[in-house]
């Protein structure tokens, strides 16, 4: 039987040119517990690493190169073979997502540049919003995570409205309070209720007067949290009308013998109106 190799210590220059990692990254990869030195000298606090650890460290420097966040990177070295390996399917599908999410933005600012309005090709139609009582659920979200979130508050608000005797409609709405990104941002989800019923003192209610919104069709898109464009195609209408925007875009979702279907809308303003509706 072959005897195993002796580990061999490298100097952290060393280590650096095998692995193409610089010594600034290995100070930082060490200090966050992803790749540490075999050795420390207390006398001088030099780095060594065993030449076994150069494979990771070159695994690691082509996740970094394919821009992995580096808590994902953390993940995938503690993890098992199993879980390292879903980390980098859950990054493939986020690449996938985040091209598309270029490819459409990359479009949007040829038209741009073109002088020509995205906007034109979206339909938008007039609706009016009827007074109503909903149920206020605010919560957090991001860009990636959105409709998982808002599906999950709306199964538990509905439970609970349901537990407390109250009849949640299949139509719910989001008010997107802030514009959804990469970092997490508050929303609120609104579910109207009949008012006929009593209101529990430990829910949150909100009575809403009946307003003009115009509105666009996404269930066809509905798939990530990016709502830049439908929201940019009803400002550019409004402002081709002489409207004013109130309020912040909401989404409406509800559940049909079809499927679900999707939409922005946004409340708004005409000259002739004399109140703002709420």
């Amino acid at each position: 039987m072959k005897p195993d190799s002796p580990v061999r210590l490298l100097s952290i220059g060393e280590f650096s040119a095998a692995t193409q990692l610089s010594p600034k990254a290995l100070r930082l990869y060490d200090e966050q517990r992803i790749l540490q030195p075999a050795r420390i000298l207390s006398s001088s606090g030099y780095r060594y690493y065993g030449n076994d650890q150069v494979a990771l460290g070159r695994l690691i420097r082509k996740l970094r190169d394919m821009n992995l966040p580096l808590a994902d990177v953390t993940r995938f070295v503690q993890a098992d073979r199993r879980g390292a390996e879903h980390v980098l399917i859950q990054f493939a599908g986020e690449l996938d997502r985040r091209y598309a999410r270029d490819k459409r933005t990359l479009q949007t600012a040829l038209l741009l540049l073109r002088a020509s309005k995205p906007s034109d090709s979206i339909a938008v139609v007039e609706r009016t919003r009827p007074a109503m009582t909903v149920v206020v659920y605010p919560f957090m979200a991001d860009r990636l995570h959105f409709y998982e979130r808002l599906r999950s508050e709306r199964e538990t608000a509905a439970a609970a409205l349901t537990s407390a005797g109250l009849r949640p409609e299949l139509l719910s709405y989001c008010r997107l309070i802030n514009p959804l990104s990469d970092d997490e941002a508050q929303v609120e989800l609104l579910i109207p209720v009949d008012p006929a019923f009593s209101l529990p003192d430990d829910m949150t209610f909100r009575q809403l007067t009946q307003a003009s919104c115009a509105a666009i069709d996404i269930t066809a898109s509905a798939h990530g949290g990016d709502f830049s464009a439908p929201v940019d195609a009803l400002f550019d209408w409004f402002d081709r009308r002489g409207y004013r925007a109130v309020d912040v875009p909401w989404l409406a979702r509800m559940d049909q013998a079809e499927g679900l279907r999707t939409e922005v809308l946004w409340v708004y303003q005409a000259h002739s109106d004399t109140e703002s509706p709420p």
